[in-house]
């Protein structure tokens, strides 16, 4: 496999140029010298005699119009509307039916979702501004601390961060 190999059949060179022009000197000495000749005398090629006169008519009856059988596919038209139909009376039913008259109100919201409203939205307002809005009055102590603070408590934290009671200077009559 390593080795060339040259190619065994070879042409002379000009074979080609010229083999039109020998070929048909051939075929012509063939012709005089005998009526047997391999060559044949024609081509081969030859329109039957009639051929072009049938032609037209052959054409014209084979683009005539055949009857064909139709076959009509299943029209799913009906079957859509039908469906279409249930899943509107459906959604009457269950529209109609599922309204509710009841009107949600301020009490009807949940504590929870107004605390997420309120962390979540900002308001841009400082606090002065939340102090005129808000009245003091309407407000507790447990409103704004989530633990309940009872009397221990309030006396503990008092007793830690306060030296001398004094130092509060509580006067009881101005809250009643």
């Amino acid at each position: 496999m390593g080795k060339d190999k040259k190619n065994k059949f070879k042409t002379p060179e000009g074979y080609f140029d010229n083999f039109h022009d020998r070929l048909m000197d051939r075929i012509q000495q063939e012709d005089s010298q005998a009526e047997n000749s391999i060559i044949p005398k024609s081509d081969g090629f030859a329109v039957p005699e009639t051929y072009f006169e049938d032609f037209t008519p052959k054409v014209m009856a084979q683009l005539e119009p055949k009857e064909v059988k139709v076959v009509q596919l299943k029209s799913y038209k009906k079957i859509y509307y039908s469906i279409a139909g249930v899943a509107a009376v459906f959604l009457l039913f269950f529209g109609l039916n599922g309204k509710n008259t009841d009107t949600v109100t301020f009490d009807d919201l949940a504590n929870s979702e107004l605390e997420a409203y309120f962390d979540t939205t900002d308001f841009n307002l400082s606090s002065y501004e939340i102090a005129e809005v808000v009245s003091l009055e309407q407000i507790e102590l447990s409103d704004i601390l989530d633990q309940h603070l009872g009397e221990e408590q309030i006396l503990e934290y008092l007793d830690e961060n306060v030296e001398d009671i004094e130092d509060l200077n509580l006067d009881y009559n101005n809250y009643d």
